[in-house]
């Protein structure tokens, strides 16, 4: 977005956080044990590291920091790499729940597949 890069051309800079422990690893795919079948998803741009859970059985989605939903839905912002961020938001978008959970903003209860997919498809790498 064009009012993310005035940002960076400002000088901001976040500082460097101090490593978490890592209590398990998790790769795409791996099944987490809860929900009927809780799936991670890799959903890298935002950070490497950046995941998504699927619980495909109920038709839920939550997306972390990859899509926002404060105002109309978009690609989250401050990403590290903005274009692994829109690949990510594409491949979420296509798993079509029926409910989503954001890291920021109200969940999406209806229409919600059809709304993801116009958000990732409006959204220029």
């Amino acid at each position: 977005l064009d009012w993310e890069l005035p940002l960076y051309a400002h000088g901001l800079t976040v500082p460097e956080a101090p490593p978490t422990r890592v209590d398990r690893e998790l790769a795409d795919g791996d099944a987490l044990g809860f929900g009927d079948g809780a799936y991670v998803v890799h959903a890298p741009g935002h950070t490497d590291g950046s995941i998504a859970v699927h619980l495909p059985q109920h038709g839920v989605l939550f997306t972390g920091d990859c899509v926002a939903a404060v105002g109309p839905l978009m690609l989250g912002v401050f990403n590290v790499d903005r274009g692994r961020a829109v690949e990510s938001m594409r491949r979420l978008a296509g798993l079509a729940p029926s409910l989503a959970c954001f890291g920021h903003g109200d969940p999406l209860t209806a229409d919600t597949a059809p709304a993801l997919a116009k958000a990732a498809a409006e959204t220029p790498a």
